[in-house]
């Protein structure tokens, strides 16, 4: 998948989401997974962690706006998956969130027909991204793990990390 224009890719994993309950997954396993998955791209993927670092939940809006502190003459894109797109006009300051980036991009994972809001996209052009569909959620993959069974979608050195340090086992 490529997201058009981009010169580099931030991963912001995110501590609490406040539509979803409490992470089961600690920062730092977090973080290594993803250190491990992205170093399979060869694109420029960068993991920030300031989500992480926060208490509490963590909104989009405050690291938007924290990311143009850091880097002030960048502009931004989001890329969100399809379940948020659903769900966007129930994050914090989500109509501030249209103001402060270019485009939003939705990763589409089960269909490749994404119902549109029509609310949504009269105020912003939202751009379906033309992926392979993944029918599956980190929730689906979790639970797997649970049942014991070893998903099959995972790269093998992530994989690898979750066995060795028996992550989402019973």
């Amino acid at each position: 998948m490529e997201v058009p224009d981009c010169k580099e890719v931030f991963v912001i994993p995110n501590r609490q989401n406040p539509l979803k309950e409490e992470k089961i997954s600690l920062s730092e396993n977090i973080l290594e997974m993803l250190n491990l998955f992205v170093s399979e791209f060869s694109q420029s993927i960068r993991i920030l962690d300031l989500e992480l670092k926060r208490s509490g939940p963590s909104y989009t809006i405050q690291t938007i706006q924290e990311l143009k502190t850091i880097y002030p003459n960048r502009k931004f894109v989001l890329l969100i998956g399809e379940d948020n797109y659903s769900n966007f006009h129930k994050w914090k300051d989500w109509e501030k969130i249209l103001t402060e980036v270019e485009t939003i991009f939705v990763f589409r994972r089960f269909s490749k027909e994404v119902p549109l809001n029509s609310h949504l996209n009269s105020l912003f052009e939202f751009k379906f991204l033309e992926n392979p569909l993944i029918p599956v959620t980190s929730t689906d993959l979790r639970k797997s793990f649970f049942q014991s069974k070893v998903p099959n979608l995972i790269s093998k050195k992530v994989l690898d990390y979750i066995l060795k340090n028996k992550l989402y086992s019973k």
